[in-house]
């Protein structure tokens, strides 16, 4: 859990390129509106990326067993779809979270394409993260009422609200919940 949660939290970076079309919320020190990424997204992606990497296992109860062949073979595409984010983000800054959707896929597909034993994982795993994810949004909405709406800028995605969280939420939820929760088994040649 802590390897994935460190690995993913320099991807925090990603809300620079959220802010402020997709969203502007407050932040510690008032970074957010400086340099449109504050700490708490270092910390966001640090605990969602520990969270989505484990979900899987924990629920199913299932060790990890290393494969025999330990070769690390395509890591390159997992730096590719990174890039291409990127990229995409600052060609088309207003489309980010749509690209962010995208580059989950993209990696889940990937994923399963070079690791046909983790599909199970990838696509249950999917459902999971985006369920916690889920949850913990309108948990948050009912602490605190409100922010959605002064926060998000809602003009500037679908406008579909399901319990009151962005559908783009929950699709980032998915498709990067389903890549981050193979990420180890990946990289270290393991089965989940």
């Amino acid at each position: 859990m802590l390897w994935a949660s460190f690995l993913g939290m320099p991807l925090g970076i990603v809300d620079y390129f959220l802010v402020p079309n997709y969203w502007y919320p407050d932040s510690l020190f008032g970074l957010m509106k400086v340099y449109g990424v504050g700490v708490e997204s270092f910390f966001f992606l640090f605990v969602m990326s520990g969270i989505s990497a484990v979900a899987y296992q924990f629920l199913n109860k299932k060790k990890k067993v290393k494969l025999a062949s330990s070769k690390r073979r395509h890591l390159g595409f997992l730096f590719l779809v990174i890039v291409t984010y990127i990229i995409s983000s600052i060609l088309s800054p207003e489309n980010s979270v749509y690209y962010l959707m995208l580059a989950g896929a993209a990696g889940a597909i990937l994923t399963g394409f070079y690791r046909p034993d983790l599909r199970q994982q990838i696509l249950a795993s999917a459902f999971l993260f985006s369920f916690i994810y889920f949850v913990v949004f309108v948990v948050i909405n009912l602490v605190f009422k409100g922010w959605v709406q002064e926060f998000y800028h809602l003009k500037n995605t679908w406008g579909i609200l399901v319990l009151g969280v962005p559908l783009e939420e929950i699709g980032v939820a998915f498709f990067a919940g389903s890549f981050w929760s193979t990420i180890y088994e990946y990289t270290k040649s393991y089965r989940g």
